[in-house]
Protein backbone atom coordinates (compact mmCIF):
# COMPACT_ATOMS: atom_id res chain seq x y z
CA UNK A 1 0.00 0.00 0.00
CA UNK A 2 2.71 2.20 0.64
CA UNK A 3 4.14 1.83 -2.99
CA UNK A 4 0.77 2.59 -4.58
CA UNK A 5 0.66 5.52 -2.36
CA UNK A 6 3.84 7.08 -3.50
CA UNK A 7 2.61 6.10 -7.23
CA UNK A 8 -0.50 7.43 -6.53
CA UNK A 9 1.09 10.90 -4.95
CA UNK A 10 3.49 10.93 -8.48
CA UNK A 11 0.49 10.75 -10.89
CA UNK A 12 -1.34 13.86 -9.16
CA UNK A 13 1.30 15.87 -9.37
CA UNK A 14 1.85 15.45 -12.93
CA UNK A 15 -2.54 15.44 -13.15
CA UNK A 16 -3.87 17.04 -10.50
CA UNK A 17 -7.41 16.94 -12.27
CA UNK A 18 -7.37 13.68 -11.64
CA UNK A 19 -9.49 12.53 -8.43
CA UNK A 20 -8.60 9.87 -5.75
CA UNK A 21 -11.56 6.91 -5.03
CA UNK A 22 -12.60 5.70 -1.76
CA UNK A 23 -10.08 3.20 -0.65
CA UNK A 24 -10.39 -0.92 -2.21
CA UNK A 25 -12.31 0.57 -4.79
CA UNK A 26 -12.29 -2.45 -7.00
CA UNK A 27 -12.23 -1.17 -10.55
CA UNK A 28 -10.01 1.47 -10.64
CA UNK A 29 -8.31 4.27 -8.31
CA UNK A 30 -8.35 7.64 -10.35
CA UNK A 31 -10.68 8.83 -12.40
CA UNK A 32 -11.60 12.42 -13.84
CA UNK A 33 -14.75 14.25 -14.40
CA UNK A 34 -15.95 15.23 -17.96
CA UNK A 35 -16.91 18.83 -18.85
CA UNK A 36 -20.91 16.93 -17.58
CA UNK A 37 -19.20 16.74 -14.22
CA UNK A 38 -19.82 12.92 -14.75
CA UNK A 39 -16.59 10.36 -14.64
CA UNK A 40 -15.14 10.66 -18.09
CA UNK A 41 -11.78 8.49 -17.19
CA UNK A 42 -10.94 5.77 -15.33
CA UNK A 43 -7.56 4.45 -14.22
CA UNK A 44 -6.12 1.58 -12.20
CA UNK A 45 -2.30 2.16 -10.99
CA UNK A 46 0.13 -0.29 -10.67
CA UNK A 47 2.94 0.16 -8.71
CA UNK A 48 6.25 -1.55 -9.20
CA UNK A 49 9.74 -1.01 -6.85
CA UNK A 50 11.50 -2.53 -10.64
CA UNK A 51 10.03 -2.04 -14.28
CA UNK A 52 7.76 -3.72 -17.03
CA UNK A 53 11.18 -5.66 -18.24
CA UNK A 54 11.24 -7.32 -14.85
CA UNK A 55 8.06 -8.76 -14.09
CA UNK A 56 4.41 -8.22 -15.16
CA UNK A 57 1.99 -6.70 -14.20
CA UNK A 58 -2.15 -7.94 -14.08
CA UNK A 59 -5.78 -6.84 -13.42
CA UNK A 60 -8.12 -8.28 -11.22
CA UNK A 61 -11.73 -9.81 -12.54
CA UNK A 62 -13.42 -6.18 -11.71
CA UNK A 63 -10.45 -4.43 -12.87
CA UNK A 64 -10.68 -5.98 -16.09
CA UNK A 65 -14.50 -5.68 -16.17
CA UNK A 66 -14.33 -2.26 -15.78
CA UNK A 67 -11.33 -2.03 -18.42
CA UNK A 68 -13.84 -3.33 -20.78
CA UNK A 69 -16.72 -1.36 -19.44
CA UNK A 70 -15.27 1.78 -20.09
CA UNK A 71 -13.19 0.80 -23.21
CA UNK A 72 -11.23 3.65 -24.19
CA UNK A 73 -11.55 5.82 -21.17
CA UNK A 74 -10.17 3.27 -19.36
CA UNK A 75 -6.06 3.71 -18.35
CA UNK A 76 -3.81 1.42 -16.45
CA UNK A 77 -0.80 3.35 -15.33
CA UNK A 78 1.85 1.89 -14.24
CA UNK A 79 4.32 3.57 -11.74
CA UNK A 80 7.89 1.77 -12.76
CA UNK A 81 10.47 2.31 -9.62
CA UNK A 82 7.73 3.89 -7.86
CA UNK A 83 9.75 4.01 -4.50
CA UNK A 84 12.98 5.51 -6.51
CA UNK A 85 12.14 9.53 -6.51
CA UNK A 86 14.71 10.32 -9.18
CA UNK A 87 13.95 6.99 -11.19
CA UNK A 88 10.10 6.45 -11.80
CA UNK A 89 7.87 6.92 -14.50
CA UNK A 90 4.45 6.34 -15.55
CA UNK A 91 3.49 3.87 -18.12
CA UNK A 92 0.27 5.24 -19.16
CA UNK A 93 -1.88 2.30 -21.45
CA UNK A 94 -4.98 2.92 -22.78
CA UNK A 95 -7.90 0.59 -23.15
CA UNK A 96 -5.63 -2.04 -22.20
CA UNK A 97 -8.93 -4.75 -22.09
CA UNK A 98 -8.91 -4.47 -26.06
CA UNK A 99 -5.44 -4.15 -26.69
CA UNK A 100 -4.52 -7.27 -24.88
CA UNK A 101 -2.93 -10.05 -27.35
CA UNK A 102 -2.75 -12.66 -25.32
CA UNK A 103 -3.80 -13.75 -21.76
CA UNK A 104 -1.47 -15.52 -19.75
CA UNK A 105 -2.21 -18.56 -17.59
CA UNK A 106 0.95 -19.16 -15.21
CA UNK A 107 0.77 -21.54 -12.11
CA UNK A 108 -1.51 -20.04 -10.19
CA UNK A 109 -4.04 -21.82 -12.16
CA UNK A 110 -3.14 -24.98 -11.01
CA UNK A 111 -5.33 -24.29 -8.45
CA UNK A 112 -8.43 -24.20 -10.69
CA UNK A 113 -7.35 -26.77 -13.03
CA UNK A 114 -8.57 -30.13 -14.04
CA UNK A 115 -4.87 -31.66 -13.93
CA UNK A 116 -4.30 -35.73 -14.84
CA UNK A 117 -1.20 -37.63 -14.99
CA UNK A 118 -0.11 -39.96 -17.54
CA UNK A 119 -2.94 -42.08 -18.79
CA UNK A 120 -5.23 -40.69 -16.38
CA UNK A 121 -8.35 -39.81 -18.18
CA UNK A 122 -9.72 -36.10 -17.54
CA UNK A 123 -12.72 -36.36 -15.00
Amino acid sequence: MALEEKAITFILKSEPQLQRTPPFNEGYDLFEYGDDGKPARWIEVKAMSSSLHDRPVGLSRPQFECAREHGEAYWLYVVEHADDDGGRRIVRIQDPACKARTFTFDHGWLDVANVNAGNEPAS
